[in-house]
């Protein structure tokens, strides 16, 4: 991708983006949630939509409920490939640069093991969560 086009793409998610980070309670594990990196941009541009999600290779559009009677759309990737996708534009982004700094050192200690986390790795990653939520403008 371009710079040019990256930069755009910072805007959007400086604008338009949300960057978060979930524990999915499960019902039959409930003591070890599934930790998600999230990265979302919603608006009402369907085009805009679809523009992210080819320029970036791949991620999900949806349409969203919304008390707007225009229709309101969004894209989003989760993951890995949601901090791959931070770190392509970490460089242009302003507002949410300290957002997309903590979710790409989170998804970094995120590995696919089945063995239980520490309550230490616990602490960190609910901290970080909680940190993300505050900075939400």
């Amino acid at each position: 991708m371009k710079r040019t086009e990256l930069a755009y793409i910072a805007g959007i998610v400086d604008g338009e983006g949300y960057i978060g980070i979930s524990a999915d309670h499960r019902k039959r594990n409930p003591d070890r949630p599934c930790w998600r990196l999230r990265v979302a941009v919603t608006n009402t541009n369907e085009w805009l939509m679809q523009y992210l999600k080819f320029s970036v290779g791949g991620g999900t559009i949806v349409l969203k409920n919304s008390k707007n009677p225009k229709p309101c759309y969004q894209w989003e990737i989760r993951h890995g490939k949601a901090a791959e996708f931070l770190k392509l534009i970490l460089p242009y982004l302003q507002l949410k640069r300290p957002q997309a700094e903590i979710a790409i050192k989170f998804q970094a200690s995120v590995t696919k093991s089945t063995r239980k986390l520490t309550e230490g790795q616990l602490a960190v990653r609910e901290a970080e969560m909680l940190l993300l939520k505050s900075m939400k403008r």
